[in-house]
């Protein structure tokens, strides 16, 4: 029974380290549009499509219209986005994805993290 455990618990603990393998920092715009762009990526309710030509439009919380603008600079995705009525302040965000699951983390990967979905 030990035997057991100890397999089922390696395997658990190589099957992680894969996992982290797989996750791939996006540092490069090309790696980025390859990627992401032009896709659909879904969040619980909400949802957004950032466009190859710079621009990012979706729906955002409780239904709210979700517009704006992006650039690459130096190793991060910069982005400006206006949700319902409020503007958000521009953000440069570390972008990683894994993959179907792409993650955004803010203030140049020291802030907040959000994952989306790539949807098909």
């Amino acid at each position: 029974m030990r035997l057991i455990i100890a397999i089922a618990a390696g395997a658990f603990f190589i099957s992680g380290l894969g996992t982290d393998a797989r996750a791939k920092d996006l540092k490069k715009q090309n790696q980025f549009i390859e990627a992401v762009a032009d896709k659909k990526l879904v969040s619980g309710d909400t949802w957004l499509i950032i466009s190859s030509d710079g621009k990012i439009e979706g729906i955002g919380r409780n239904n709210a219209k979700l517009t704006g603008a992006w650039a690459w600079s130096k190793r991060y995705w910069c982005r400006n986005v206006v949700v319902g009525q409020k503007k958000f302040p521009e953000d440069c965000l570390k972008v990683k994805i894994e993959g179907n699951q792409v993650e955004f983390v803010r203030n140049k990967g020291k802030g907040d993290a959000i994952v989306y979905t790539i949807a098909n």
